[in-house]
């Protein structure tokens, strides 16, 4: 995960991706680019890959999936820090500068402005701007939602001695909720009935047929829906 502590540091599961941002050409980034930007604002960065793999043909593919994943990594952070890409650009730059590993730095001031013009031709593609955007807004939460699973229990119950067998039984249902926050995730336990599972059932059942109004909607307004 990117971080500011005090200033931004690459890390180390991004750095093999400026190592190729540092030895691609200006032509690969025209091609890199091309390529960004006739993409879905939804893909991912590995419905990608297959379209840029022929373009950079001199590059390993593993070297290309390092790059688009750090590419992707990008996005999403500078979509969560909001910030302007000047700013964003000219602190990754400081970062490449104060970089341990060798094969990323360089404080050659003509290598690091040619390394930021490359930065914000990468990082201004408006398809994946608008993914990195879509992306915030879908997750702006206090508490996401992670999983869930219905416990079945049956309880026996006595009236007098535990030592006979029970005269009854109870059956129960209990709904766990696996959730993440901004300290980790979380879990909580509900107690449902059986008119609480129908209407669970009910109540997701009423959101897909939202979700098909709102997409119907949306496709009649022109308007995309960035999913993913």
């Amino acid at each position: 995960m990117w971080k500011i502590v005090p200033a931004l540091e690459i890390p180390k599961k991004y750095e093999r991706g400026f190592v190729v941002i540092k030895s691609l050409s200006d032509s690969d980034i025209k091609q890199v680019v091309e390529v960004l930007g006739a993409a879905s604002p939804a893909s991912e960065f590995s419905d990608i890959l297959p379209s840029l793999l022929p373009r950079l043909p001199e590059v390993p593919e593993g070297d290309v999936q390092k790059f688009l994943e750090t590419l992707y990594s990008l996005y999403s952070y500078r979509s969560h820090l909001d910030a302007p890409i000047d700013e964003f650009v000219g602190d990754l730059s400081e970062a490449i500068r104060e970089s341990e590993n060798e094969e990323v730095q360089t404080s050659n001031p003509d290598q690091l402005a040619l390394l930021e013009n490359r930065l914000k031709s990468l990082l201004t593609v408006p398809s994946l701007s608008m993914r990195s955007k879509a992306r915030a807004l879908r997750t702006d939460f206090a508490n996401i939602f992670l999983d869930a699973k219905i416990i079945s229990d049956i309880r026996p119950v006595w009236d007098g001695d535990v030592k006979e067998l029970p005269g009854g039984a109870v059956i129960t249902q209990t709904l766990k909720l696996e959730y993440s926050h901004a300290g980790g995730t979380g879990e909580l336990y509900l107690y449902l009935d059986k008119e609480d599972i129908e209407l669970l059932v009910s109540a997701l059942t009423r959101a897909k047929q939202k979700v098909a109004t709102l997409e119907s909607l949306a496709q009649r307004s022109s308007m995309k829906i960035l999913d993913g």
